[in-house]
């Protein structure tokens, strides 16, 4: 199974993002758009794992995510990664208690590193991904792109209370995220 562990966008929080996301969707093309129903911060993403695998990573990181209080965030934002004029992944910030979902991100790094699942060494940027360009992206796609996120759109705040692992499965109409396991947070 395909899996990554995050933190589901809650109302009121979730209208706001899918508001802003069908206008993004009307109004910029050449887009593969990540799944309309569950937008989510990820956490950390394991890639293909077995069963027995993510069943392991639920055991060590249920009391990561027990230790950890619940916190405010919202989306905040528009950006893409690597760089605004050649994105390969387009995005809404996270804002709010971010030093927070820094520090849970990190401590269940740590404790997935412990336990011998593959981390990444690079630096955690709290992010909801909203889709991946095409390529290549026309012109035209990418202005408007960067029209939206100059006007830097908001949600409202949502009390984020639980990491959830997600499997990512194949469907005819795209990747859906379904979700697998609930981590309450302190």
């Amino acid at each position: 199974m395909r899996a990554f562990l995050a933190v589901p966008v809650l109302p009121p929080a979730a209208a706001g993002f899918h508001a802003l996301r069908e206008r993004l969707v009307a109004d910029i093309t050449a887009v593969h758009w990540a799944p309309a129903d569950t937008p989510h911060i990820t956490l950390h993403f394991f890639g293909t794992v077995t069963a027995e695998d993510a069943q392991q990573a639920v055991l060590v990181l249920r009391p990561v995510a027990a230790a950890h209080s619940s916190m405010t965030l919202r989306l905040a934002g528009l950006g893409s990664f690597p760089v605004p004029r050649r994105p390969r992944v387009l995005w809404c910030g996270v804002a709010g208690d971010t030093r927070a979902l820094t520090a849970l991100a990190s401590a269940c790094t740590a404790t997935l590193r412990a336990a011998g699942f593959p981390v990444t060494d690079r630096p955690y940027r709290p992010h909801c991904t909203l889709g991946r360009p095409r390529q290549p992206w026309p012109s035209a796609a990418l202005n408007a792109w960067q029209g939206a996120a100059a006007e830097s759109p908001a949600t409202p705040s949502f009390s984020a209370d639980r990491a959830v692992l997600y499997e990512s499965v194949g469907a005819s109409t795209g990747v859906r995220h379904v979700p697998r396991v609930a981590l309450p947070l302190r």
